[in-house]
C-alpha cells in the first residue's frame, strides 16, 4: 500500500462510528460529523458516584429528626428553628470554620398542631348560643382539668334547660363564678340563676403527640337586653406565649439528643 492509499484508508477509518471509553467508566460512541453521540454504557453497570450529597427529606415525628439527624450529622452539622413556622431545619452538611459546603442535605419537620389545641384556639374569643356552648363544654369536657367533670356537666345541664327564658342580669359570686338571673314565663312566674365557672384550666398538648400542658380560658359573655338572650364563649390566655415556650423546649430537647447546636431562625 503507498503512501497515498494509507491516507485513504485512515480517512475512511475516521468516517466510522468507534467507541471510546471516559475517565470515569462510562463508554462513549463517537460517530461522523452531522450525526448523532450517544451513551452505549452498559445499562446494568455501576453510575458513578456523585461528588456530593443533595437531598432535602421532610420528616414527620421528633424522634425521625434526631434519629436521621444523629445517622449523618458531621462535625459542622447545625440546626435552625423557625418559631413562626413551628419547623426545625437540620442543615447536615452546613459550613465549617475552614472551608465552604454546598449545604444541599437537609432535614425538615414541622410541628403538627394537636386537634385539641386547634379546636380551643378555634372557639377563642368567639360567642356562642346557649346549646352550642354547651354542647362544645360537654364533648370537649376530657380536656378541663378545672372545674371538675361533675361540675361542668351540671352547668352544661343548666344551660340546656334554660335556653327558653329571659336573662336580666349576671352577677359575680363569692366564689368568682358568673350568677345569670333569670325570669320564667310561666303560670307563676319564677326567677332562677344559672351559675358558670369564669375560669377553666385546659390540660392539652399545644402539638401532635407531646404531653399535656396547662393553658387557661376566661368565660366571656353577652346579655340582650331586650330579647333576654344570652351567649357564651371562652378567651384563651396567653395562647402564643404557651406556644413558644412549648416548641423551645421541643427544639432544645432535639439539640440534647442530638448533640448539634441551635440557633432560631431560618436556614437560606
Amino acid at each position: 500500500m503507498n503512501n497515498t492509499e494509507s491516507v485513504v484508508d485512515l480517512a475512511a477509518k475516521a468516517m466510522l462510528a468507534h467507541t471510546v471509553a471516559g475517565p470515569d467508566g462510562r463508554t462513549f460512541l463517537v460517530v461522523p460529523e452531522k450525526a448523532h453521540e450517544r451513551e452505549v454504557s452498559d445499562p446494568h453497570g455501576l453510575k458513578p458516584q456523585p461528588k456530593y450529597i443533595s437531598q432535602a427529606v421532610t420528616l414527620q415525628t421528633v424522634d425521625s429528626l434526631v434519629g436521621y439527624t444523629n445517622r449523618f450529622k458531621s462535625e459542622p452539622t447545625i440546626l435552625f428553628a423557625d418559631i413562626s413556622a413551628n419547623s426545625i431545619t437540620a442543615t447536615i452538611d452546613y459550613h465549617s470554620k475552614e472551608a465552604a459546603s454546598n449545604v444541599t442535605h437537609r432535614a425538615t419537620m414541622t410541628l403538627p398542631f394537636s386537634e385539641e389545641w386547634r379546636l380551643w384556639t378555634g372557639i377563642s374569643g368567639k360567642l356562642q348560643g346557649q346549646l352550642e356552648f354547651a354542647r362544645f363544654l360537654e364533648e370537649n369536657g376530657a380536656d378541663v382539668f378545672a372545674p371538675s367533670g361533675g361540675e361542668l356537666l351540671d352547668s352544661c345541664r343548666d344551660l340546656q334547660a334554660h335556653r327558653k327564658v329571659n336573662f336580666t342580669k349576671a352577677v359575680r359570686t363569692a366564689s368568682d363564678n358568673e350568677n345569670f338571673e333569670f325570669t320564667a314565663d310561666t303560670e307563676a312566674k319564677t326567677k332562677g340563676g344559672i351559675e358558670l365557672p369564669t375560669k377553666f384550666q385546659l390540660k392539652i398538648p399545644v402539638y401532635f403527640g407531646e404531653p399535656d400542658t396547662d393553658l387557661f380560658a376566661f368565660l366571656r359573655w353577652k346579655l340582650d337586653p331586650d330579647n333576654g338572650g344570652l351567649t357564651l364563649g371562652i378567651q384563651l390566655h396567653r395562647t402564643e406565649h404557651v406556644r413558644q415556650a412549648v416548641f423551645k423546649q421541643i427544639v432544645l430537647s432535639v439539640a440534647d439528643r442530638t448533640g448539634c447546636p441551635v440557633v432560631f431562625g431560618k436556614a437560606g
